[in-house]
């Protein structure tokens, strides 16, 4: 049985007078929690828990293709939130609408604990099914959600603490939710808002996604924020408003119901269409401006903004040495010789191969990656080679084509090739050899034409000896070897972090680091590479006040490690600050330390460490 942790004074007595008393919860914990409770009470016997609804891998199959371009959509910040929240050792995980899991991400040291509470793909955690439980309840709920520890129904969760937020179609619908997952006692204290931020990325590239010959008027009230996740896009057929963002709602205080279906004039005199020049636009209302562009799909004139908050495929810098090798792979694979890049993880390996692409031959057919180690050995054949409409039971109708089809006349990259099952190493060598694609259920072979470039963190050469990786799919793909160098090998890293700060958006923001955080983040070794560093230029921009300069203390403690610790009387003012801070919001809060907590925006156990610390 899993170790138990302990549960917080608050949370035990309110599960005392609940489950043995059959007091209501109302009150004694946040209210999003005690509603929960409150339905649960009427489906869930505590005592006697059913087993997870678990569905198989066929219909896990089917639901993830259903759900194959948000899955695309959604797995840049998956990554980037697993990396914010690595030092915690915790989950990244996606769940449709009805709260089936499709993905995961993270720490493998808490797998085996998610594993023994059945918190992984294919498995059912609706409220339902499992109780209070933050996908589930934020499903329930439509807003984000925070479940830590005893805060969960079943008492057999309590082991875990959790956030997830909802993520809506532009007609706010719910489409899935976002989640972190760890150890009750381990979870990032920042999860939630993390996830929020996540979130609200995720739902302006899904608008543009989805808008196909819709036209999109973009606007804030500040110029330089146009492009970014913070600007509200209106989706309009002619001049009706068919879709929305929710940055879009708060900035113009609407709801969806008054929003959807209205005409765009009701809520900002538009001056005009077309352009990628910001223009003024008033909201007839409350004579509120807005800076706005309006994109037109039917104009030639098409803005295509640059999200200054951008994904893992950002262009990020090659030393120089690597800017020469990729001219040479280009070279290489011009002349259908595959192309294998090595490095850590983090290194920009799919960066690399998508700049290989936009330079080759290639550059007008299609990019296809294909994360060999994301993809569950029961998928990964379906996946890549696709199958035949009733392969097998749960199959979508009209069938699959599969990744390497997807490929044609284009580049076939797979990344970490070394974690593919050696059964379909077999199978991708006769792909590789005679250029056709035989998929499941049957059927004609068909021809593809594809050039390929292959990534690992491994070395295959020793997973060869050691029997892991066939020897004749490695002499195939390894006709030319890159070595991306991880970023601690690089002489100029100040520079780099400066002008990546500058392209992520702090030019426009007018956001820059202090001279000891920039000191402080040059000496830092970064054991995640470029995508450690990507992450957290991110994070602080978005936290950041326009015209800021980062300082030391904003860094993560991770990175500003011995410069904080070398400077005392910056711990002892930060330290001053907080418990001002605290002080002023109990105050407030004529001393609920419930209410500071919401106010802060931290826990409440850090409050009562902190009151205990003084009276100590």
């Amino acid at each position: 049985m899993p170790k138990r942790r302990s549960i917080p004074a608050d949370t035990k007595a309110a599960r005392a007078l609940f489950f043995e008393k059959g007091k209501s919860p109302v009150g004694r914990l946040p209210d999003v929690i005690a509603r929960s409770w409150l339905r649960c009470a009427q489906q869930l016997d505590n005592e006697r828990t059913l087993p997870p609804q678990r569905v198989d891998s066929r219909l896990l199959n089917e639901r993830r293709g259903a759900h194959e371009r948000l899955r695309r959509i959604v797995e840049p910040e998956m990554d980037a939130l697993a990396e914010l929240v690595s030092d915690s050792d915790s989950l990244v995980l996606l769940a449709d609408s009805d709260g089936l899991i499709l993905d995961s991400t993270g720490g493998l040291g808490f797998l085996r604990e998610a594993e023994r509470v059945s918190l992984q793909p294919g498995v059912l955690w609706s409220e339902q099914g499992r109780g209070t439980n933050a996908i589930g309840t934020a499903l329930v709920e439509r807003q984000p959600v925070d479940v830590r520890g005893g805060q969960h129904y079943l008492d057999a969760n309590g082991i875990l603490s959790c956030a997830a937020a909802p993520i809506l179609t532009p007609r706010g619908d719910l489409l899935a939710v976002l989640d972190i997952s760890g150890n009750s006692e381990q979870l990032h204290s920042q999860a939630l808002g993390m996830v929020r931020l996540a979130i609200r990325i995720i739902e302006h590239r899904l608008i543009r996604d989805v808008a196909g010959s819709a036209d999109l008027l973009r606007f804030h009230p500040r110029h330089q924020l146009l492009g970014s996740h913070r600007e509200g896009v209106l989706m309009l057929d002619e001049t009706r408003i068919i879709g929305a963002n929710r940055a879009a709602l708060q900035l113009l205080g609407a709801n969806w119901h008054d929003l959807l279906d209205s005409t765009a004039e009701q809520w900002l005199q538009l001056p005009g269409y077309g352009g990628d020049r910001p223009r003024k636009l008033v909201d007839p209302r409350g004579e509120r401006q807005f800076q706005g562009i309006l994109d037109c799909s039917r104009s030639t004139q098409v803005n295509v903004p640059v999200n200054p908050v951008r994904s893992h495929e950002d262009p990020y810098y090659l030393d120089p040495g690597t800017e020469i090798m990729l001219d040479q792979a280009r070279r290489v694979l011009d002349a259908s010789v595959a192309v294998l890049i090595n490095g850590e993880t983090g290194v920009g390996k799919e960066v690399f191969a998508r700049r290989l692409h936009t330079i080759s031959r290639r550059k007008t057919g299609p990019f296809v990656a294909v994360n060999c180690a994301a993809l569950p050995e029961s998928l990964i054949e379906s996946e890549l080679f696709g199958y035949e409409s009733g392969a097998f039971t749960g199959a979508r109708r009209k069938g699959m084509p599969g990744r390497v089809r997807e490929a044609d006349r284009g580049i076939l990259f797979l990344d970490e090739i070394g974690d593919m099952p050696l059964a379909l190493q077999a199978r991708l060598l006769r792909v590789l050899q005679e250029r056709e694609v035989h998929p499941l259920g049957g059927g004609q072979g068909v021809s593809v034409d594809f050039d390929l470039v292959c990534a690992s963190n491994h070395d295959l050469a020793a997973a060869v000896t050691a029997g892991e990786f066939r020897a004749d799919l490695y002499y195939r793909i390894q006709d030319f070897g890159v070595r991306l160098p991880p970023l601690r090998e690089w002489t100029d890293r100040r520079r780099v972090i400066k002008e990546l700060m500058i392209r992520l958006g702090g030019g426009e923001l007018e956001v820059s680091l202090s001279d000891e955080a920039l000191q402080c983040m040059t000496r830092y070794q970064w054991p995640g590479n470029l995508r450690q560093l990507n992450s957290t230029l991110r994070t602080l921009l978005a936290l950041a006040d326009p015209g800021e300069a980062i300082d030391l203390k904003r860094l993560p403690a991770e990175i500003r490690g011995k410069d904080l610790a070398d400077s005392t009387t910056r711990d002892e003012d930060l330290e001053n600050q907080t418990r001002k801070a605290i002080d002023q919001a109990l105050a407030d809060c004529n001393g609920s330390v419930s209410a500071a907590a919401r106010r802060l925006g931290i826990h409440r156990s850090t409050i009562y460490r902190r009151l205990s610390k003084q009276r100590g």
